[in-house]
């Protein structure tokens, strides 16, 4: 797969950026200038806006890593739509970069120019790149988690643990759910120190290193929530998270409902059982006891769950196609084409992965695919746990570019292979019905 390319190396970088750079600033700087932060985004945005000024408040409800980037880049440059797009959009770009190196090591340098034009074109990155939700800081940061945690593991170089550090701290202080990658990289150093590929005094010293910049960035946090009287947390919504996943009125299927409508538009039945919980003065000790205690006395019911949870993560991506229709005022039949776009683009990289890993069509690195695959399906763990949706599985499409790029490295190949393939055929099959459950309780359920 060492290729010699055709385009020299700063030729390529230049124009697979400049492309990335020029379709998300049409979307975020000209096309939807104009649609303020909505959802989840405003209150990031609100809250940066807080932090610039001064005021911490209390304990932070969301994960504060989002608003912190945007407080620094607000210090600097002033609190403006503008500069949170332009940090949003740099976020973005550093994903772009970091999905082409990754596919680089998977299988060379033909699977990483291949990777970095998906990631650049990847409609649901673009999409979402004039809202500051966290999406893109998670996703920049699980990569830079998989591609220095693999440097370290292959060289033992202690900067390269420092930055593996950095980034699951910055990580955990964005999306606190990413804690559930650290076994991984742990058990991937130990494996290649036991293998001789570096010292045991690298893997030791290096875990040490790495462990202790992660919780360098994260104690700041915790200990300010902590002062707030809300304990060593990074935020104060995850009680509320598992609960809203696990209790009596809980979809089966759709289990991330309750948390994506206000209580207004829910059944009065349903609106009376959450407020009795919000509001108890313990209120987080109430509802995680109470979502333990209904996950013990109905082991069946969540096995059921957690498997739609499971499946349900994978389901095509929505969101921007969504707050774009509702600020436009678009009914279903206009907004379908923007829909379109955004799954379709999601659709097509999953296809290709599944593709990917039934036929190989092009050699690849299996420890490092083994890698990839082990940090994605790590992080999925925690919501399989509480609750899913399409929208989670944003952070580790750069994890699954790499595979896209090589069932296209050589398409004629993977299709003759796929064509002959059962299993792939199979496993085809099953992603179209993952999306087209998940599209039916998406309609259904509005």
């Amino acid at each position: 797969m060492q290729h010699r390319p055709r385009t020299p190396e700063w030729r390529w970088w230049a124009a697979v950026l400049g492309a990335a750079i020029l379709l998300r600033a049409l979307v975020a700087l000209a096309l939807l200038v104009r649609m303020p932060m909505v959802s989840d985004a405003h209150d990031y945005y609100e809250l940066a806006g807080r932090l610039t000024a001064g005021d911490t408040g209390g304990a932070f409800y969301w994960p504060p890593g989002e608003s912190m980037l945007l407080a620094c880049a607000f210090a600097a440059f002033g609190r403006s739509l503008l500069v949170a797009r332009l940090v949003t959009i740099a976020t973005s770009l550093g994903g772009v970069v970091l999905t082409a190196l990754l596919a680089r090591d998977l299988a060379g340098r033909r699977a990483e120019r291949i990777a970095g034009w998906i990631a650049a074109a990847y409609a649901p990155s673009v999409l979402l790149c004039g809202q500051t939700y966290a999406q893109h800081l998670a996703a920049l940061c699980l990569a830079a988690v998989a591609w220095f945690g693999w440097r370290a593991a292959r060289e033992g170089r202690l900067l390269s643990f420092a930055a593996t550090g950095a980034a699951l701290g910055v990580g955990c202080l964005t999306r606190p759910s990413m804690v559930s990658v650290a076994p991984v990289l742990a058990v991937g150093w130990a494996l290649a120190a036991r293998r001789r590929q570096m010292p045991l005094r690298s893997f030791v010293g290096g875990a040490a290193l790495a462990g202790s910049i992660a919780l360098a960035v994260l104690l700041p946090a915790q200990a300010h929530d902590a002062a707030a009287g809300a304990g060593w947390v990074l935020s104060t919504n995850n009680e509320r998270n598992l609960f809203l996943g696990n209790n009596p009125y809980t979809p089966d299927y759709k289990t991330s409902h309750l948390g994506q409508r206000s209580l207004d538009e829910l059944a009065p039945e349903t609106r009376a059982y959450l407020r009795s919980f919000y509001d108890r003065p313990d209120a987080r000790e109430a509802m995680a006891h109470e979502a333990v205690r209904y996950v013990v006395s109905h082991p069946l019911r969540t096995a059921w769950r957690t498997l739609n949870r499971a499946t349900s993560f994978w389901g095509f991506d929505y969101i921007a196609s969504r707050e774009i229709a509702k600020w436009r005022g678009w009914g279903t039949v206009r907004s379908l084409p923007l829909l379109a776009v955004e799954g379709g683009s999601y659709l097509v990289v999953l296809l290709l992965v599944v593709c990917a890993l039934v036929v190989r069509p092009v050699p690849c690195s299996r420890a490092h695919a083994a890698w990839l695959i082990a940090l994605a399906l790590a992080y999925e763990a925690p919501y399989a746990i509480a609750f899913s949706g399409g929208t989670y599985h944003f952070p580790v499409v750069p994890l699954l570019v790499p595979f896209a790029a090589l069932a296209l490295a050589h398409p004629a190949r993977t299709w003759r292979r796929v064509l002959r393939s059962r299993i792939a055929w199979a496993a085809l099959a099953l992603v179209a019905a993952v999306q087209l459950q998940y599209a039916y309780y998406a309609i259904t359920m509005r």
